[in-house]
């Protein structure tokens, strides 16, 4: 959960937004638009046009837009917001449509970027504000240069017409970007096309075309454009294909007007294994928040002051055994060393805005005791932190920058290091908060530092894995991915990237989505929804989304990958255990590489029997999940058994 989301639902006890408008109360205007990093001031008035004094000004999604006290509204990113006033117990609203910068550059490629005399390929192009953000909806121009070589339509079609090189710019407002596109004589007269003949749903496998010339000889290098016949697959332009949906397909490859075909057929992917309950230990008087399992102990803290400890020498029945309370309104996040001697937990509201973080002594490791604190630098609260070698990466929940603590000595632990995103949409507050930049989970793996920044998507950095030089006194940036999260959830909701997790080639991306107000003490249901992007990271320096995995009409929250098995918390959807062997690429949900799912309502929860997973960790064989509305929970994979 973000911070400035839970400043939020705290301050807002219904969806105001939904509300009609009280009598005696007006804001000029009723509706307003602004550009991302402008502002715009709001005036209410009462019956009769006088002004109004002692108002509450709120805006949601925070992420959108921002409002002062004084009616000054600013913009952040693309999106529409609702504004709430409030004065003397009634409430007026209005509407801001965020509009997102004009381009700054234009990203175009193009699979393949060479075709014959009467071939065809697709150009693609992004227009990106100056703060990387996409602008997926804006219109773009094409144009060849050399349209007597290629020439190029409206939607990026290119065909090429005669031998020789063109190049195609792609124009949006004032910016432009382009691609070099040979036209290669086709010396091709013969193909051959093979493939699997058969694979699962969800296996991604290869389809590989063979040119010849007239003569028989093998044509090297031909551009061979892939196509299929009908929906419930695809077919990229490497040959790569992948399903959705049994049945048989036709693939087809074709090299100016020569084609060949072969066909496969796609069997339903099935699991022989089944993800189910082992044990819980539920309750309702405290909401659950972020969990860690280290040898035969469980942490979980509580959107609250308290960490709860649990044996779980027996996973079937974890036993509470110990809590320990501090100064804080929600303890998040909690790890510790691999070897569990030290833990850390982090704080956030707590009454003497001293949050930071906490080092535990766990000698004893049922019932820790508190080593030290940090608070020095991060004392307006820390949401997430990660812990490699004797170094803590952390978000400071003010400045929304990466904090690197070393704890060489634990019980006097020192900042050594940070890293922050910098965009024109920012402000720093009076407060000293910073609005329009929002980090969030984190993870550390092979000297990468990788960073869930909200708006601003996935950022890379080099803390000592040497591709940039870079350490954790000195975080060097190595790459970022941004994405239209307006593209994927509807408007008026907060969204943005807030978790990452590495696996082999693969990291994973997950977004939280929540209504632009909502109360997280209220006992009615919140809906959410959320997807995780999977991008390869072969090269680093290049992230590439190759596939993604979101449950229909539900959210996402924190996930961890093991054996080639990703455990998501999906919020109002429970924990789901995912296939994630081998090659990946497309729908991994709608490819049915769902293995099993735990439903986590409890009718003695917070909120009886409504899911809110968090997320979920394996760890020595069994699945250890903590739920915001029920408590702990503990699943395993299971082979299935034979129905007689």
């Amino acid at each position: 959960m973000s911070y400035r989301a839970l400043l939020a639902m705290c301050l807002i006890a219904a969806p105001a937004a939904a509300q009609t408008p009280a009598p005696g109360l007006e804001l000029v205007p009723a509706r307003a638009r602004v550009v991302a990093g402008q502002e715009f001031r709001f005036e209410l008035r009462a019956a009769g046009g006088g002004a109004v004094t002692g108002a509450q000004w709120l805006i949601g999604p925070f992420d959108v837009a921002s409002v002062s006290q004084a009616g000054i509204v600013r913009g952040l990113r693309h999106g529409t917001a609702t504004l709430v006033v409030r004065s003397g117990g009634k409430t007026v609203t209005a509407e801001i449509v965020v509009e997102p910068k004009g381009p700054a550059t234009v990203s175009v490629t193009a699979e393949p970027a060479e075709v014959v005399p009467g071939g065809v390929t697709v150009v693609t192009a992004l227009p990106y504000t100056a703060d990387r953000d996409p602008l997926t909806g804006h219109a773009v121009t094409f144009r060849s240069t050399a349209p007597r070589i290629a020439t190029v339509d409206a939607a990026g079609v290119v065909v090429g017409r005669v031998a020789g090189q063109t190049t195609i710019v792609a124009e949006a407002g004032g910016a432009r970007g382009e691609v070099t596109i040979r036209v290669v004589p086709n010396r091709v007269a013969r193909l051959e096309v093979t493939g699997p003949g058969s694979a699962r749903t969800g296996d991604v496998v290869r389809f590989t075309a063979r040119p010849a010339d007239a003569g028989g000889r093998a044509v090297e290098r031909a551009p061979v454009r892939w196509s299929i016949d009908r929906d419930g697959a695809t077919v990229y332009p490497d040959g790569g294909f992948v399903a959705e949906r049994p049945g048989t397909y036709v693939v087809t490859g074709v090299v100016g007007t020569v084609a060949a075909s072969a066909p496969i057929t796609v069997a339903q992917r099935t699991h022989d294994r089944t993800f189910e309950i082992a044990g819980s230990a539920t309750y309702g008087h405290l909401q659950a928040a972020e969990h860690w399992a280290v040898n035969d102990v469980l942490y979980v803290t509580t959107i609250a002051d308290r960490l709860y400890t649990y044996d779980i020498s027996n996973p079937a029945n974890p036993r509470l055994t110990d809590s320990l309370m501090v100064d804080a309104r929600l303890i998040n996040d909690v790890s510790t060393t691999p070897d569990g001697r030290i833990g850390l937990i982090t704080r956030q509201q707590a009454s003497s805005r001293k949050n930071g973080i906490v080092f535990l002594d766990l000698a004893d490791p049922l019932h820790p005791k508190v080593l030290s604190e940090y608070t020095a630098t991060v004392s307006g609260g820390v949401h997430s932190a990660y812990i490699d070698n004797h170094y803590v990466y952390l978000n400071d929940a003010d400045t929304q920058s990466m904090r690197v603590i070393s704890f060489a000595d634990p019980r006097n632990p020192r900042e050594v290091g940070r890293w922050q995103v910098e965009t024109s949409v920012m402000r720093t507050t009076a407060s000293g908060q910073v609005e329009g930049r929002s980090l969030h989970d984190l993870q550390v793996k092979d000297g990468l530092a990788y960073l869930a920044y909200w708006k601003d998507g996935l950022v890379i950095l080099d803390v000592g894995n040497g591709i940039k030089g870079g350490s954790p006194e000195n975080p060097k940036f190595v790459s970022q991915y941004t994405y239209n999260h307006a593209d994927f959830y509807p408007p008026g909701m907060i969204a943005g990237t807030h978790s990452v997790f590495r696996y082999g080639k693969y990291l994973v991306v997950g977004d939280e989505v929540f209504p632009g107000f909502f109360d997280l003490n209220s006992r009615e249901r919140i809906k959410t929804l959320g997807r995780l992007h999977i991008l390869d990271v072969t090269n680093v320096e290049r992230p590439v989304k190759v596939a993604e995995y979101s449950v229909p009409n539900a959210g996402s929250h924190n996930m961890w990958v093991e054996d080639d098995v990703m455990y998501v918390g999906n919020f109002e959807a429970g924990v789901r255990a995912v296939d994630l062997s081998g090659e990946l690429r497309g729908d991994l949900y709608a490819q049915g590489r769902e293995i099993g799912s735990i439903w986590t309502g409890a009718s003695g929860g917070y909120r009886a029997n409504l899911p809110m997973a968090w997320g979920a960790q394996p760890h020595k064989g069994h699945v250890y999940a903590t739920d915001i509305n029920s408590g702990v929970w503990v699943g395993r994979l299971t082979p299935k058994r034979l129905v007689p």
